[in-house]
Parts: structure tokens; sequence; C-alpha cells
């Protein structure tokens, strides 16, 4: 089974999760998660263990728990296809249909960008003697 493993303080390593999740049964991998830029550490990784019941007492005992002075959440972790899409997206794409599908529909941005200028456009602004011109 493979954990995810949140808010970790930024100095924590990989030999330091092993030894923690070690205690609960075998480890078979552990990584945290640096950023390529800069090289610190993104505060999550992922622990994976062989044995589900050992995982799960894991989970359930060292979820909220402190470990190197912060309160580490401990969660089972979901494959990256089995995720549901955020809505945060910004103007890039819409998924058509399920999950599942590689179909996409693409945003047109001049559209959005269009509409900005119609409103702006046909603002007065208070200047005395502004003439509104259609530019559009």
């Amino acid at each position: 089974m493979n954990l995810f493993v949140a808010k970790l303080n930024s100095s924590t390593s990989t030999k330091d999760l092993q030894n923690l999740f070690s205690h609960y049964g075998l480890v078979t991998t552990v990584k945290v998660i640096f950023d390529h830029g800069t090289g610190r550490s993104k505060c999550y990784g992922f622990v994976e263990m062989p044995n589900n019941h050992e995982a799960h007492e894991a989970m359930k005992e060292l979820d909220n728990t402190t470990f190197q002075e912060n309160v580490i959440a401990v969660k089972e972790s979901q494959p990256t296809d089995d995720r549901i899409p955020s809505n945060g997206t910004r103007n890039s794409t819409v998924q058509s249909r399920g999950y599942g599908d590689s179909q996409e529909l693409r945003v047109r941005p001049t559209l959005i960008i269009k509409s900005q200028r119609d409103d702006y456009g046909r603002r007065n602004f208070g200047y005395r003697g502004s003439d509104y011109r259609d530019f559009i």
C-alpha cells in the first residue's frame, strides 16, 4: 500500500521517514518530494509498505501526530488516474466527459480578453469632453 505523508518538516529526509514507518512493518520505498528549481523540500512524501495491515496500522497511529516539530497527516495515496480534476484551472482546458476521457475542450482566451475590452472601452472614466469611440 502506498501512503501519502503531508505537512512534513522541511528538513525531513527519506531516512527519517524510513525510520518512522519501519516501527510498524516492512517499508519498501520512501520518497520525500523536492522542488527541482530550488532543491528545497515540498514538505510531503510517499511511503510504500507491502503489507496492507501494517500500512493501515501505521496510518492509524501516525495520522495527526507530531514528527520533527510538525503535526503530520498520513493518508492512503490515490493513483494519479483516479484523482478528480480540480475546478481551479485557468482558461486552459475543461474536461468534456467523464474523468478518464482524453477528449478535451479548449477555451479560447481571446474571447475573454475581447469581452473585458468591451466592458472597459465603453466607460467614460469621468473625463470632461471625452468622447466614446468604438475602437473594437
